[in-house]
C-alpha cells in the first residue's frame, strides 16, 4: 500500500495544504527556515504514526494560528492506492480517511470522504505506518521495543509469525538452557526466591492466584529477545556513541532490509534535515541512498536545506514550503504539465518546450550552486562573476545584508541564460529580479541584442529601445536593472577613485575581473558609491511584501 496524497487543514501554521507523493522517488520539502516543513511531517505522523490518533491531545500551538476557539478542529486526510479500511457494516471499502482532532478530545475520530465516522482497527493501521527521524537523530527508540509500532517491534512481530513449530521448539529449548545457566548464579537464585515469596504474601486475599517467573524470551514473541548491537572495530558501541550521520544510515539500512525481506512497501520513513552534520560528498551519497530506498518500494519524505537534494528529474516530488505575510504556510508543487504551461505563458515558443523535454532542459542547467536560489525569498540573477562578487560588498557598505534579507545571487553565466533561471524560480513562486549588461562589444553585439529581445518578451520592457535612449550609466526599474555597457565601465565613470584602486589591487597580484571588482568595491566608501546602488536595493534587490508583488502584477 502507498500513501498517494495528504491534505492538511488548520494545523499549526497550515490553513490548507494538499501534497501528492511521487512514485518510487522521495517527497522533498524545501524552503526557508520556519516555513512549516516540520509541521507537514508532524501532520503525516499524526495520522499514520505510532500513536493511536483519536487519543491525541492537542496543544494550543497545534491549532491554526494558535486559536483553538476560532479553529477548534484539525483535519488531516490521507489517500491511499488501495483500500485502507473495510467497514463492518455496509458494502464497499475506504481508500481515503480523514483524522479529525478536536479541542474537545472526546470528539476525535476518523471520517470517510462522505463525512461518516469510521472505526479503524489497529491491524488496519499497521498495514501502513510512518516513522520519523527528527533533527535530534534519536534512533534508539525506533531500534528498541519501546512501542509495538517501532521498527524493531515490527521486525520481531514479522519474524515471530514466520517461525515453524519445529523452530519454536528449538528456540524454547535454547532459551530454557539460558535460564538454567542463570539459575546457577547464586545472586539470581536468591533474588528470585525472595521475589517469589513477596509476591505470594502480597496477593493473599485476591480472588485470582498470581504467579511470576523469569524467562529468557517473550512467549508471545520469540524474536523480541533480539537486540541490535552496533560495532566499531570489533567493539560493541551504543547508538549514542556514533555520529548522527551514522545513526540515520543505520536506521535507513534497517528499514530497507525490512522492506526487502518482508516485501512490504507500506513503510513511510520521514527524515528531518538528513544532510545535518554530513560533509558535502556524504550528502550527495546520502541522496543517492535515499533514492535507492524509494526504488526498492519504500516511501521517503525529507525536509532539507541542502541544494544537493533537489533534482529536477524528481519534479513531482519537489515541494517548496513558504509562509505568506500572515505567517500562514503554503506549498508549491509542480507537474511537468504545470512547468510547460508556465514556460509557454512566459514566452517560450511551443515548438521549443514539451512534457517530454522540460525536465532534461532544466535539469542539465541547474547545479547545486544555482539551486541554492530555491531556498531564498528572492533571487537576483546576474550575468557573470563580476556582479556576483561585487554586489554583496557594495550592499554591505550601504548597510544592507543580502543573507539576512533572504536574497540569493545566482550567476546565469551569460545574459542568454537569465530567462531560463527566471522561469524555473518564478514557477516555484520565488521572487526574481535581474541585473545585466546592456550592449555587447564587437562580435558579441548581435548576440547581446538577441538576448535583449528575449528579456523584452519575458520582462515586458524594450531593453534595446531603452539602451538607445540611455546616454551613459545604468537603468533601473522594478525588479530589472542594466548597465549601458557593463559594470566596470559604469564604476570607472561614476567613481573617481575606481581606476586608481584597480591599479593598487593589480600590484597586490589580483588580476581577474571578478577579483578586482570585489577588492575595489571593498575599498570604496559609502559616500563614493553612486546613488544607483541604493535605488538598485529598493527597486530590484529588496524582497517585496506579498501585497507589493500583487500590485506589481508581473506574476504570470
Amino acid at each position: 500500500m502507498r500513501l498517494n496524497h495528504i491534505v492538511i487543514e488548520h494545523y499549526r501554521s497550515i490553513e490548507h495544504v494538499e501534497i501528492r507523493l511521487p512514485h518510487q522517488k522521495p517527497l522533498i520539502l524545501f524552503g526557508p527556515n520556519n516555513a512549516g516543513k516540520s509541521n507537514i511531517i508532524s501532520a503525516i505522523d499524526k495520522v499514520l504514526g505510532k500513536r493511536w490518533p483519536p487519543s491525541i491531545e492537542l496543544e494550543d500551538s497545534d491549532f491554526f494560528m494558535r486559536d483553538r476557539h476560532q479553529y477548534p478542529e484539525v483535519c488531516i486526510t490521507a489517500g491511499f492506492d488501495q483500500p485502507y479500511h473495510f467497514p463492518k457494516w455496509g458494502a464497499g471499502t475506504v481508500s481515503e480517511i480523514t483524522l479529525c482532532l478536536s479541542a474537545d478530545q472526546s470528539k476525535n475520530c476518523f471520517k470517510s470522504p462522505d463525512g461518516k465516522q469510521l472505526y479503524v482497527k489497529s491491524d488496519e493501521r499497521s498495514v501502513i505506518q510512518s516513522y520519523v527521524v527528527d533533527a535530534e537523530r534519536d534512533i534508539s527508540r525506533q531500534l528498541s521495543y519501546y512501542s509495538r509500532y517501532s521498527l524493531l517491534s515490527q521486525f520481531a512481530h514479522a519474524v515471530h509469525g514466520s517461525l515453524t513449530n519445529e523452530e519454536r521448539k528449538t528456540l524454547e529449548d535454547a532459551y530454557d538452557s539460558i535460564k538454567q545457566t542463570f539459575e546457577g548464579v547464586p545472586e539470581y537464585s536468591k533474588f528470585f526466591e525472595n521475589f517469589h515469596g513477596v509476591i505470594e504474601n502480597s496477593v493473599k486475599g485476591f480472588v485470582h492466584d498470581l504467579k511470576v517467573d523469569f524467562s529468557a524470551y517473550d512467549p508471545n514473541n520469540f524474536a523480541k529477545s533480539m537486540r541490535i548491537v552496533a560495532y566499531e572495530e570489533n567493539e560493541a558501541r551504543s547508538f549514542e556513541e556514533f555520529g548522527t550521520g551514522e545513526q540515520q544510515i543505520l536506521l535507513m539500512a534497517f528499514a530497507k532490509a525490512y522492506v526487502q525481506t518482508f516485501g512490504s512497501g507500506s513503510l513511510i520513513l520521514m527524515i528531518e534535515e538528513p544532510e545535518a552534520h554530513l560533509h558535502p560528498l556524504a550528502q550527495r551519497w546520502l541522496k543517492e541512498y535515499i533514492y535507492s530506498l524509494c526504488s526498492d518500494g519504500m516511501q521517503v519524505v525529507i525536509s532539507t536545506h541542502s541544494a544537493d537534494f533537489l533534482d529536477m528529474s524528481n519534479l513531482d516530488g519537489l515541494v517548496r514550503v513558504c509562509k505568506d505575510d500572515r505567517g500562514v504556510t503554503s506549498v508549491v508543487q509542480l507537474t511537468k504539465r504545470d512547468l510547460v504551461d508556465f514556460c509557454l505563458k512566459s514566452g517560450v515558443p511551443a515548438e521549443k518546450i514539451s512534457e517530454r523535454n522540460v525536465l532534461d532542459f532544466f535539469g542539465t542547467r541547474l547545479f547545486p550552486d544555482e539551486s541554492k536560489g530555491f531556498f531564498a525569498t528572492k533571487v537576483l540573477l546576474v550575468e557573470g562573476a563580476t556582479e556576483y562578487y561585487a554586489l554583496p560588498q557594495i550592499m554591505r557598505t550601504l548597510g544592507h545584508s543580502l543573507v539576512q534579507s533572504g536574497v540569493e545571487i545566482v550567476m546565469a553565466n551569460g545574459k542568454n541564460s537569465i530567462p531560463l533561471y527566471w522561469r524555473i524560480f518564478k514557477a516555484f513562486s520565488i521572487q526574481c529580479a535581474c541585473l545585466f549588461d546592456g550592449d555587447g562589444k564587437g562580435k558579441d553585439k548581435k548576440s547581446s541584442k538577441n538576448a535583449n529581445n528575449q528579456l523584452q518578451a519575458l520582462l515586458g520592457i524594450d531593453v534595446n529601445d531603452l539602451l538607445a535612449t540611455l546616454d551613459e550609466g545604468a537603468y533601473v526599474t522594478e525588479n530589472v536593472a542594466f548597465f549601458k555597457v557593463d559594470f566596470e565601465t559604469f564604476m570607472r565613470t561614476e567613481v573617481n577613485s575606481y581606476a586608481q584602486h584597480e591599479e593598487e589591487c593589480r600590484k597586490l597580484g589580483i588580476e581577474s575581473k571578478p577579483g578586482l571588482a570585489r577588492a575595489v568595491c571593498g575599498m570604496i566608501s559609502k559616500e563614493e558609491l553612486p546613488a544607483f546602488f541604493e535605488e538598485l536595493w529598493k527597486k530590484v534587490i529588496r524582497p517585496k511584501s506579498e501585497q507589493e508583488v500583487l500590485d506589481e502584477g508581473y506574476v504570470f
